[in-house]
This record gives C-alpha cells, structure tokens and sequence, in this order.
C-alpha cells in the first residue's frame, strides 16, 4: 500500500518531535485505531435524561471542635555580652583567690587564739604567790603554811 507523501513527512515530522523510534510500529497502530473507531464507530454518547428526585433526610452529627487556645508566657531572656561575662569570671576568680587568703588568715588566728587560751589555763591553774612569797588558791583565799586550802 502506498502513503502518500505529504501524510508520511507529517508522520516523520511527528516522531521526531515526539522521539518516537519506530515509525513503522506507529504507523500501524494508527492504523488499527482508526479502523476501529470507522468499523464500531466513535465514542458512543448515552442520552441522559435528567429527573430531580428531592429527599429529605435528617442527619444528626457530633461535631467535636478542637479550639486551640494561645497562652501568652513571660520568659527573662537574659543578653550577654562576651566581654562583660569574661570581666565578671576574672572578678569571680580574684574574690575566690582573696577568700582563700582570709580564710587562711583566719586559721592562724584561730590557732594563735587556742594557743593562747592555752597558756591561759595553765597560769589559771598555778598556784598565785604574792611578792612575800605567799600564795593565793583559786578563790583568791589567802593560804599559809603547809595546809593547803
């Protein structure tokens, strides 16, 4: 069977733009689908006949809503500056450096003071003479001789 020229330049035209390879394969199936669409003809269009049928029907429906609710929050949000944090880390430092100087001053003078309280008892607890060799006992009664008071 012979195409005629001007419908297979169409075909070759169509192919290329489309990349279609095989152009004999299209061609047949061109050719099949327009047989069949002249032996059964086209699309067949059903006649609709339109009737308006009104029903009444009564639905009841739980409608459960979600209400979303936005509750305003206060937070601090604190800004800090790396200069001002690394000032106040050096600060830090040097008071904790000056607390432990005190602290250790504070040692030795609680233990100067527990030396001293010492020496203190031990005093209290010796017997008191006066300058004529008199002594004295805790109550500061006057003894005399070898008794004791």
């Amino acid at each position: 069977m012979e195409i005629p020229k001007n419908i297979k330049d169409e075909i070759w035209d169509f192919c290329r733009l489309n990349d279609i390879s095989n152009i004999d394969e299209f061609m047949i199936k061109m050719l099949k689908q327009g047989f069949t669409a002249e032996k059964y003809g086209s699309t067949p269009v059903p006649t609709i006949k339109e009737k308006i049928v009104e029903i009444e029907k009564i639905v009841e429906v739980e409608k459960i809503v979600e209400v979303i609710k936005e509750v305003p929050t206060e937070k601090e949000v604190y800004i800090t500056d790396d200069k001002q944090t690394k000032d106040l880390a050096k600060k830090m430092k040097k008071i904790q450096d000056e607390s432990n100087v005190y602290k250790k001053k504070v040692d030795v003078l609680q233990k100067q003071l527990d030396e001293t309280l010492g020496k203190l008892d031990v005093e209290k607890n010796k017997k008191k003479t006066d300058l004529y060799g008199e002594w004295f006992n805790n109550r500061g009664k006057l003894c005399i001789g070898i008794y004791t008071c």
